[in-house]
């Protein structure tokens, strides 16, 4: 059996040629479809140019135009068309021509329908082979096009933690991601209070939305920070997008955000470029946060400072306490501790470190409590051990990590509750659906916003959807019996379908739209 039927046209002057073919080839058992006939070259190349079969069968020699000019005339329109020729004693030297067009397959008269249905077989066994050659290069294109985001978001963070490449590397990187050997800035995004991971995606999105008509070649996130690579502009002309994605953020999410944009570089200086950006975003500290900061505010090799080996970090602490994720927390923190005892470093070092840890963690995860929790680095002094301050700041770093769990629990639930809201504000829009509400609204992953609202409602997005449009349509049926019902149909978001809103409403109730208005007459609705 083929993969898909194919098209045969018949060309031959002798009828009883013509005839004896299409009556005896079992057209069906080879999947083949018999879609025309001719009795000469001229006559047929009309029906075969509206047709476009897949095969042709025809004769050499015919009256008006031969087999070789309809076989040289087809081939400019339909390159991928398959031939047998048909061919009489004598007749070889016009068959052998044919080959430039591909033809593979000749029969000397008289032939048999053997000969034909085998020939037939090996055109079709080519023209499987061939679709199915398409159809894995489409599935290899769609694949690619898919995992193209994924790409480039790995490739951006490899070069920003200083990956090591060898140049044949990069340079397939380059071409299959397009990316041109120009000047680049890094512009990276922190959020300055807990928050969950679906913010930073919702950052990404309205990012990519307001520079669109600016290329981002990459984008990332790494840690708590969302990192985007876009083309060199104007310093100016960056502070006031980046401007323009602080403002819809905070305004949306509530969460103050700092932002730190590089100096322009090429793409082989992005580690250290990176690199002096987070530096940047230390200094918050001076500049406060919520700012837009650039080099023109600081000066990084003037204002340097010794820095320790040690190689310690706080950030995964810091990102388990946000998030409210007590396991994460307890195997950062043995982490921390682990490294730090390695060390065997000076006593008074290693409690300086421990006194940045808690500051750091009490400072990131409770910014509207700092002057309260501050307090708790005093203890800290009078402790004796590692494990004694480990066991402290894990007791410490777990009651914030569970407020912070409390209080996305309830974000979530105040998150659902807003997209009742929205259904019920845009119920009558045919185009409400989940992904219309994450873009339009939320500016959230499609596939969490899901899990979510199932989580908190009990069903699904697009059930909830059509249930409470169903209700809202029984309600007018019963309150405006003069209404249609196509117009209930598109009074409740149904569309112009009236057909499919019947079907719909049948599912749900098990009567069709008259039926139940013949109810509500009779007083036997519900």
């Amino acid at each position: 059996m083929t993969l898909q039927g194919y098209k045969v046209f018949l060309v031959d002057d002798e009828r009883i040629i013509r005839e004896g073919v299409s009556q005896l080839i079992e057209w069906d058992r080879l999947g083949l479809f018999l879609t025309g006939c001719a009795p000469d070259g001229l006559s047929a190349y009309d029906q075969i140019i509206q047709i476009k079969p897949d095969i042709i069968i025809t004769d050499i020699k015919m009256p008006h135009m031969d087999g070789l000019e309809l076989i040289e005339r087809t081939f400019k329109l339909l390159p991928d068309t398959r031939y047998i020729v048909l061919s009489g004693h004598g007749e070889f030297d016009y068959a052998s021509k044919a080959m430039q067009y591909g033809v593979k397959h000749y029969l000397l008269k008289p032939c048999d329908e053997v000969d034909i249905m085998d020939a037939l077989q090996q055109i079709i066994s080519e023209l499987d082979m061939q679709k199915s050659r398409l159809s894995f290069y489409e599935l290899m294109e769609k694949q690619l096009a898919e995992a193209l985001p994924k790409v480039k978001e790995q490739l951006l963070r490899d070069c920003l933690l200083n990956r090591t490449f060898f140049k044949h590397e990069m340079e397939h990187y380059k071409k299959i991601l397009r990316i041109q050997d120009e000047k680049v800035r890094l512009i990276l995004f922190q959020l300055e209070a807990a928050f969950e991971y679906v913010e930073l995606y919702a950052l990404k999105n309205i990012s990519e939305e307001i520079i669109q008509f600016r290329n981002i070649m990459l984008s990332t996130i790494v840690g708590d920070k969302f990192i985007i690579m876009i083309e060199d502009m104007e310093l100016p002309d960056i502070v006031i997008l980046t401007s323009q994605i602080k403002e819809q953020f905070e305004k949306l999410y509530k969460v103050d955000l700092t932002l730190a944009i590089s100096n322009h570089c090429t793409f082989a200086d992005i580690p250290q470029v990176y690199h002096d950006a987070l530096q940047y975003l230390k200094y918050r500290f001076y500049l406060g946060e919520s700012s837009i900061i650039t080099s023109e505010e600081i000066d990084l090799e003037r204002s340097s400072t010794e820095t320790t080996t040690a190689n310690l970090n706080y950030n995964n602490i810091v990102m388990a306490i946000k998030i409210g994720n007590a396991e994460d927390l307890k195997v950062e923190l043995a982490l921390f501790f682990d490294k730090l005892h390695e060390l065997r470093c000076e006593i008074n070092v290693a409690i300086s470190f421990c006194i940045e840890l808690i500051t750091t963690i009490v400072r990131q995860t409770m910014p509207d409590k700092i002057n309260e929790n501050i307090t708790k680095i005093v203890p800290i002094l009078e402790m004796k051990t590692l494990e004694e301050i480990h066991k402290y700041i894990l007791g410490v770093s777990c009651v914030i990590t569970k407020v912070n769990y409390e209080v996305y629990s309830q974000k979530n639930l105040m998150l659902v509750h807003s997209m009742v809201q929205k259904i019920q504000e845009h119920l009558g829009n045919e185009e409400l659906s989940l992904q219309w509400l994450a873009k339009n609204y939320f500016y959230m992953n499609v596939d969490y916003l899901g899990k979510l609202f199932r989580k908190e409602m009990q069903e699904k997005f697009s059930q909830y959807v059509t249930r409470v449009r169903i209700d809202w349509a029984k309600e007018l049926m019963a309150n405006y019996s003069h209404s249609k019902v196509y117009e209930i149909a598109e009074q409740t978001g149904f569309g112009k379908d009236p057909q499919y809103f019947s079907n719909i409403f049948k599912k749900y109730t098990g009567f069709t739209p008259m039926e139940y208005k013949t109810m509500i007459k009779q007083g036997t609705h519900y």
